[in-house]
C-alpha cells in the first residue's frame, strides 16, 4: 500500500464545501486526489479532501484543542441548560485572550 498521511475516508464523506483556492493549490489538490486514488482505489471530491485535511490539521493543533477544552469547560460551568436555539445566543464564550465573556 502507498504511504499516505490521510486514512481512507471516502466511505464517510457526506458534506459539501465550496471554497476558492489559488492556482497552485488547485493543482496540488488534483495531484493529491490522484495520490489518494492510487492508495485506496477510490475517487474523492476536492471538497471532501479539503474537509478531511482541515479536520486532521485542527485535531493535531494542540493550542486549538486546548482552546476547545477551555471553551467547553467554561460553557459547562457558566451556561444554563439550553432548551432552544434562542438559548444558544446567550451562552458564554472565550474572548481573544482566552477569558470567558457573556
Amino acid at each position: 500500500m502507498t504511504d499516505i498521511s490521510l486514512p481512507a475516508f471516502h466511505h464517510t464523506a457526506t458534506t459539501q464545501c465550496n471554497i476558492k483556492v489559488d492556482y497552485r493549490m488547485g493543482l496540488d489538490l488534483q495531484l493529491y486526489r490522484q495520490f489518494y486514488k492510487q492508495a485506496y482505489n477510490a475517487e474523492v471530491a476536492d471538497a471532501d479532501l479539503v474537509r478531511e485535511m482541515a479536520r486532521r490539521f485542527m485535531d493535531a493543533d494542540r493550542e486549538f484543542q486546548a482552546f476547545k477544552t477551555r471553551l467547553a469547560a467554561a460553557n459547562v460551568r457558566k451556561a444554563p441548560k439550553i432548551n432552544s436555539a434562542n438559548d444558544v445566543k446567550n451562552r458564554p464564550t472565550l474572548n481573544g485572550s482566552g477569558a470567558v465573556s457573556s
